[in-house]
């Protein structure tokens, strides 16, 4: 049975005589995070949360808390908490599943009203040294011009080389059924292979090495302008795709090189490609007010986040030295579709990933997988 969606409707304005400053002045806001102490959503939330009440009309009280039990958060924001803009909920994922669970009484995602994300998840696939290890066409091709091609024409590797960890390989991990299914899909040269650890580092010490020469992760790119400035601009790292879930953006040095990988597919292969491309992580570090808050008051919310995150110069240095990436802020109109647009692609996604698991990793990681 299909989600259902609810039937859109004009966009609401505010009551006459609304006026944000009288009246979120005086109150506390509660910025809840459903995690515990210490981790990325906690330091990345409290961060934020110290700046907050500068930005929200009539400079409230604005205290951030966790409640790291996930499922009765969820049920409480639900159906509990106040909805007049005082209780907040920050999560790290949207946690979509808990709309399809009975522990969270199948309550939708998009019930609640979304404020925003404040980092982009969207992945890019980058090469390092694209001339040196691809070829002297590599300087400015994208992914999908090596189509139907036994090799990329030349340098020291000739193909794309990838890395995955084993235990990702083993269970099968969407994300990277993901690219290995867009990279068959598009006929590219390409391999993988399998480490204990590929994290950041690992991958960094695999490109000076030469073991590989890509990778498709949704941090790097925004990074490289703060750690590896001169990369870009010499040509040394290429964004040859995005890779979704989302558009990829710019970063601080450059627009994207390329398009969107699903500018190349069929109308099949992106909807295989988008239920392995995990729809429960569409949006990272995530606000929401209780469903049924009025819309006037979490416009007010989203704009004072949204200038917040993307105007705070200090803000935004000190939130992305805890987040590893500075911030990429998803507003409030964006996450609600987003919302909606993979709830209904979650529907489907188990018995793709399924089927997508038993065909990919034979074929391409038996040494992997077979023994």
């Amino acid at each position: 049975m299909p989600t259902p969606r609810p039937t859109p409707t004009a966009t609401p304005t505010p009551p006459p005589g609304f006026n944000a400053a009288e009246y979120f002045s005086g109150k506390t806001v509660h910025i809840v995070a459903n995690s515990s102490p210490g981790g990325g959503a906690d330091t990345q939330g409290r961060v934020m949360a110290a700046f907050m009440s500068e930005y929200i009309p009539g400079n409230p009280l604005v205290v951030f808390t966790n409640q790291p039990n996930k499922l009765p958060e969820y049920i409480y924001s639900a159906t509990e908490a106040p909805k007049d803009g005082t209780y907040i909920s920050w999560n790290s994922t949207p946690q979509l599943d808990f709309g399809f669970n009975e522990d969270t009484q199948f309550i939708k995602r998009s019930s609640f009203q979304a404020l925003g994300a404040t980092i982009d998840p969207t992945r890019a696939w980058m090469t390092y040294d694209p001339v040196g290890n691809l070829g002297a066409s590599a300087a400015d091709s994208c992914l999908w011009d090596y189509a139907g091609q036994s090799g990329t024409g030349g340098g020291a590797h000739g193909e794309f080389l990838l890395a995955d960890e084993l235990s990702d390989i083993a269970e099968g991990s969407p994300t990277l059924l993901a690219s290995v299914f867009a990279a068959e899909q598009l006929d590219v040269p390409f391999r993988y292979f399998g480490f204990d650890t590929v994290d950041t580092n690992a991958v960094r010490l695999m490109w000076a090495r030469g073991d590989i020469n890509s990778t498709v992760r949704a941090s790097l790119w925004y990074r490289f302008p703060v750690e590896n400035p001169d990369w870009i601009p010499s040509g040394l790292m290429r964004a040859m795709a995005g890779m979704g879930p989302g558009q990829l953006k710019g970063n601080a040095q450059t627009e994207p090189h390329c398009g969107d990988v699903r500018d190349h597919l069929d109308d099949d292969q992106t909807f295989i490609f988008n239920s392995l491309m995990a729809p429960t992580n569409y949006a990272s570090m995530t606000l929401w007010l209780p469903p049924g808050t009025p819309d006037h008051i979490a416009d007010a919310l989203s704009t004072a986040f949204e200038e917040a995150m993307t105007t705070d110069e200090e803000l935004i240095a000190k939130y992305g030295a805890v987040a590893g990436e500075p911030p990429g802020w998803t507003g409030r109109t964006e996450l609600q579709a987003a919302t909606l647009e993979n709830e209904e692609l979650l529907q489907g996604s188990q018995q793709v990933i399924e089927e997508q698991k038993a065909r990919l990793l034979p074929k391409y990681f038996a040494e992997y997988v077979n023994g």
